[in-house]
């Protein structure tokens, strides 16, 4: 892969933390990692889509451990510091 995919990667990790959403919405979190890993996967290569998709898949089940996962009439809840 090549190594502004792996950056991309990195960003991604690195928006998905707690900090950057204090206050926000989980549908503006939802909104932004889903048009974020869009634009990752328009920039790859067919080559690199499989390892792609590993990794991105990865980050998602970040983004499921840190709680960002909720029903849908959740989404319009704000997304408070953890206690």
């Amino acid at each position: 892969m090549r190594d502004e995919l792996t950056i991309a990667v990195g960003e991604l990790y690195q928006g998905i933390r707690h900090e950057h959403w204090h206050g926000r919405t989980f549908r503006q979190f939802w909104e932004w990692f889903n048009a974020r890993c869009i634009q990752i996967v328009g920039t790859a290569e067919a080559g690199e889509l499989d390892e792609l998709e590993g990794r991105l898949l990865e980050v998602r089940a970040e983004v499921e451990d840190g709680g960002y996962a909720v029903a849908s009439d959740r989404l319009d809840e704000v997304i408070e510091p953890p206690m």
